[in-house]
């Protein structure tokens, strides 16, 4: 199936199942089962496995593209990101890192949709801070033993199984991280309620306990201690970068809906937001492609990542301004996308300010001095 097919499958999907429930799902508390069944009936779930187990094997253009197809079409970012993440998560660490017997046993099962995985980072009080992580799996022979506690685990009230960043190893205070398969009905494993986040419905969010939870070493994703770089740091860009098309599509459907209750003497701030938004477009096709090239090293990503973030949050306030000057309420499902659009929009504003300051710094550095 090329391109074209599949992202024309993405939006009858979205068309089809998230459109009509628009209003129920952005304000649902939890994931629809039926949602997910017909996630997984349509044979979207498969969108990054191979093919060789059953998958569609999308790229990273694709992937930015569906979610971007998704959010314009159906309106529901939180829809999206619940997909997307399933979709991520089996690119980035199962196809790419896991060792071949799991990627056999787990592949088929979620390109089907009859499995989905959740990564446990975050903790408590903590963030995701390597600092200030404290879940440990401590080695008895052939097994991990793990204790600790996780949040803020997006998918993870439906996840079968998560990938948790823990401490294999401190040396003089320095920590080594290794990435560790879960099964979710693992004996010391407990499910939680972590720590509640108010927008972005239905995606699902949680946090899970660990106690004296045992697991084989053969459950060992990529390097031992090399997980904080490998799994967490760069998951975070690239699904910065590849979610970029989902940020834009959600921009888009908050357009069509403006645009139908804008006074003809608004006209020149809604060309305004158009054009901002075309530019968007292309810095995503931009990211997507630059994920696909990653070998290239993550940090010319981080950096345009970071200028298309800041423009989002232009565009946002353009919105507001917008928004606030129409003469009628909007529909409550409007409101809630704009909420979500400018909620994301702040998540991880204090690590983009250190980011930012260290590019700024680089550049004093390198400049010549009067």
């Amino acid at each position: 199936m090329d391109q074209s097919e599949l992202l024309k499958k993405v939006e009858e999907f979205a068309s089809a199942h998230i459109r009509p429930r628009r209003h129920e799902l952005i304000t649902a508390t939890s994931f629809p089962k039926d949602l997910w069944q017909a996630f997984a009936d349509s044979g979207l779930a498969g969108l990054s496995v191979p093919e060789e187990f059953d998958g569609l094997n999308a790229n990273y253009g694709v992937l930015s593209a569906a979610a971007q197809y998704l959010s314009r079409v159906g309106g529901v970012p939180g829809a999206t990101m619940a997909f997307m993440s399933h979709w991520l998560i089996c690119r980035l660490h199962i196809v790419s890192d896991a060792p071949e017997k799991m990627r056999q046993q787990l592949l088929p099962a979620l390109a089907k949709g009859e499995a989905t995985l959740s990564v446990a980072i975050s903790e408590p009080g903590a963030g995701a801070h390597p600092k200030h992580l404290a879940t440990s799996a401590r080695r008895e022979g052939d097994h991990y033993i793990l204790n600790g506690e996780k949040a803020y685990l997006t998918n993870g009230p439906i996840a079968d199984h998560f990938i948790i960043l823990a401490i294999t190893d401190e040396t003089e205070g320095r920590k080594s991280f290794s990435a560790i398969l879960v099964p979710a009905d693992s004996a010391g494993l407990e499910r939680t309620e972590g720590v509640k986040i108010d927008f972005l419905h239905p995606c699902p969010h949680g946090g899970i306990r660990l106690n004296d939870c045992k697991v084989g070493v053969e459950n060992l994703i990529g390097v031992a201690g090399d997980a904080f770089n490998r799994t967490s740091m760069r998951m975070r860009v690239i699904e910065d970068a590849a979610g970029a098309g989902g940020t834009v599509g959600s921009f888009q459907c908050l357009l069509n809906d403006i645009v139908p209750i804008t006074p003809k003497e608004k006209a020149r701030e809604i060309g305004a937001i158009s054009t901002q938004l075309q530019l968007l477009e292309v810095g995503a096709i931009h990211l997507a492609k630059m994920v696909e090239n990653e070998n290239d090293g993550l940090a010319p990503i981080v950096e345009m990542q970071l200028g298309f973030h800041q423009q989002c949050q232009t565009l946002s306030k353009a919105f507001a301004a917008l928004i606030e000057d129409l003469p009628s309420t909007l529909p409550t499902e409007t409101e809630l996308l704009n909420r979500d659009i400018a909620k994301s929009l702040t998540i991880a504003r204090s690590t983009h300010a250190v980011r930012l300051t260290k590019i700024g710094h680089s550049l004093q550095r390198l400049a010549p001095r009067p």
